[in-house]
């Protein structure tokens, strides 16, 4: 029980100390950090610092000699990321890990569909900047299980202009006569190159059971196309009627993406008393964006 324990923990804490290092706005970046985005002006000024928001007519950037500013785009001549001029990919699911959300939101109008084990579905689209919602189901292999989940989130703190991300959770879903869900809470730090997650969650279902659980996850951009993840899961009443030792879960793995497409593939393990020669169950999640 000790190794995983402190597998999880060396990567979390790693995980958080990429998070929460400061970021140079100005002059050379750091050893190893990504270098500052740069925004040309129609007069010739070159600005470098950071990105914070993008909408249709205006940008938000931030240097550290100018602080804060919004740039109208018709100002602007060039946009030049710093990560994208290292070579490096953002990860289009920044929304999300595997199983723990972050307090990021996708972009006003755009969309995904991800297929979880082969079996679930799940599409999602943004309303606005802060308000995402989604629709479940499972693949129909048969008319006789029939599952309709529905999913929605509401960013409060954006986390990459305040210290923390804060956002609200909150799903429904109806498997056959069953009925279940969950509210709750996410906050975070990071970006969408590394991040530290915590979602507490308050499950309900239709027996009128409930119980307070939550899921750590943090994740890394190890290279230009991929991140490693892990996530920590506790206990939930799925398994605890049949495993009364049973102390939560761990999900460790990697993800490969490009522009609009991702592919995550991680081992998930209980972590009980007696584990065996058990290893883990492989996970398998898809996903691309437009």
């Amino acid at each position: 029980m000790m190794r995983p324990r402190v597998t999880i923990l060396a990567v979390l804490l790693f995980a958080a100390a990429a998070a929460a290092a400061p970021n140079d706005f100005g002059g050379a970046p750091a050893a190893g950090a990504a270098p500052p985005d740069e925004v040309l002006l129609t007069d010739g000024t070159l600005l470098k610092g950071r990105i914070l928001e993008e909408f249709a007519d205006r940008i938000v950037f931030e240097t550290a000699a100018l602080g804060r500013m919004e740039i109208a785009r018709s100002s602007i001549v060039r946009l030049a990321r710093g990560v994208e001029r290292q070579g490096a990919l953002t990860d289009p699911d920044y929304n999300s890990l595997m199983f723990c959300p972050t307090p990021a939101t996708l972009a006003k109008g755009d969309s995904y569909f991800r297929d979880f084990e082969l079996f679930f579905l799940n599409y999602g689209a943004s309303l606005s900047d802060a308000v995402n919602l989604s629709v479940g189901t499972l693949f129909p292999v048969s008319s006789e299980v029939l599952m309709i989940s529905l999913g929605g989130k509401l960013r409060l703190l954006d986390r990459e202009t305040q210290p923390v991300g804060l956002a609200l959770t909150g799903s429904y879903t109806r498997l056959e006569e069953v009925q279940f869900g969950a509210v709750g809470v996410v906050a975070g730090v990071g970006d969408r190159r590394r991040s530290l997650n915590l979602a507490v969650n308050q499950t309900f279902d239709d027996d009128g059971d409930t119980e307070l659980a939550f899921i750590l996850g943090g994740d890394v951009q190890s290279s230009r196309r991929g991140k490693i993840f892990v996530e920590y899961m506790s206990s939930a009443s799925l398994l605890a009627d049949e495993h009364d030792d049973l102390e939560g879960f761990i999900n460790l793995g990697v993800r490969l993406f490009g522009d609009s497409h991702s592919f995550s593939l991680s081992g998930f393990r209980p972590l009980v008393g007696d584990g065996g020669s058990f290893v883990a169950f492989p996970m398998l999640m898809y996903s691309t964006h437009w």
